[in-house]
């Protein structure tokens, strides 16, 4: 499976930070084609949590369920897409100097008609690094000073 790593410091907590990104209500803020979030099974965060999302990778939607795989406040967040799309998305925070540095990993599998429609995996790599960069300032402008 591809994998895309971004890191980034966020002037806040790594528990603001961590109780922020382990919202999934909150994802539609800050990640890129993220269309919308569904039908959370609790609404405490927790490992076995579920919920439905719907994505716009690049011109096509797709839709599925995810379920929390790891959640360790406020070190480490995780979650795997089940249907819709392969996916794993992990979050790391660390306290650095006051600060968080906050590190992204999403590895997935890439539909047959997303490729075909993009040509090229290496373009698709790109264009995912650059989501998830986006992704990173985006929390950085919603929850710094």
């Amino acid at each position: 499976m591809p994998k895309v790593t971004q890191s980034t410091i966020v002037e806040a907590s790594p528990e603001k930070v961590f109780a922020f990104i382990s919202d999934p209500s909150r994802a539609p803020t800050f990640i890129p084609g993220l269309n919308r979030i569904s039908n959370l099974s609790s609404a405490e965060p927790k490992v076995g949590r579920t919920w439905e999302w719907e994505f716009n990778w690049f011109g096509i939607v797709l839709s599925g369920k995810t379920e929390c795989r790891q959640f360790e406040p406020p070190r480490i967040y995780q979650f795997e897409t089940l249907t819709g799309a392969t996916s794993r998305w992990t979050y790391r925070c660390e306290a650095q100097n006051g600060h968080t540095k906050l590190n992204i990993e999403v590895e997935y599998e890439t539909p047959k008609n997303l490729l075909a429609k993009i040509a090229a995996e290496p373009v698709l790599e790109k264009m995912n690094r650059h989501r998830a960069g986006e992704a990173l300032a985006n929390i950085k402008a919603l929850l710094e000073p």
